[in-house]
């Protein structure tokens, strides 16, 4: 059974429409995106299965027992301002400008884009004061980018392995921020987070 508690509704490793949930398998638990309307409570892993964001927690726990890991937790929200700075300052001092934020967080894209240009790539419908790229065909804005950015709360809105291999395809770096991102190393991704684990 996939075990699911949401801890909250705010955070840089969310976007907007999402809630953090611990998500638990067993002992292995991960801190996940997951969309808003996700009921806490127990679920078969057919019934996660049939969802996307239960989906991306069985994806992430899948990932996680690979690398031996029992818990991947996201950092306390005091430490996420500086995070978030940290984030920017690695990104515009290695690749500058233009950068494509895959996934909105206000936050994170607040900070990035009043340093930098570049464009968000997000799901269509969605009113924010950025440059809005549709998340189901990312490509021509890639080729204008200089790095990829991947917010921990896209791996439940996009197939972030797809996602990797098109920016590859075109030489592009990929970062991805956030506690999780650690299970996603094997991609050929940098993973930034610097608070979080190392292995």
């Amino acid at each position: 059974m996939l075990s699911v508690a949401i801890l909250r509704e705010y955070g840089v490793d969310l976007c907007d429409g999402q809630a953090l949930a611990r998500c638990c398998l067993g002992d292995i638990c991960a801190d996940v995106p997951v969309d808003k309307k996700t009921a806490p409570g127990l679920y078969s892993l057919e019934e996660a299965e049939r969802s996307p964001s239960l989906r991306t927690c069985l994806e992430v726990l899948k990932r996680q027992r690979e690398k031996g890991l029992r818990r991947v937790e996201v950092c306390s929200e005091k430490k996420s301002d500086t995070c978030v700075k940290k984030l920017v300052d690695y990104l515009l001092a290695r690749y500058g400008g233009p950068i494509l934020l895959v996934g909105f967080n206000s936050r994170v894209a607040g900070e990035l884009f009043s340093l930098t240009n570049g464009a968000v790539a997000d799901v269509e419908g969605r009113l924010i004061p950025y440059d809005l790229v549709d998340l189901s065909e990312p490509e021509n804005w890639i080729e204008k980018a200089r790095v990829v950015l991947i917010t921990p709360g896209a791996l439940h809105l996009t197939n972030v392995v797809e996602l990797v291999k098109k920016a590859k395809e075109l030489g592009k770096p990929i970062v991805m921020y956030g506690a999780i991102s650690i299970l996603y190393k094997d991609l050929g991704i940098e993973y930034f987070c610097p608070y979080g684990l190392r292995i």
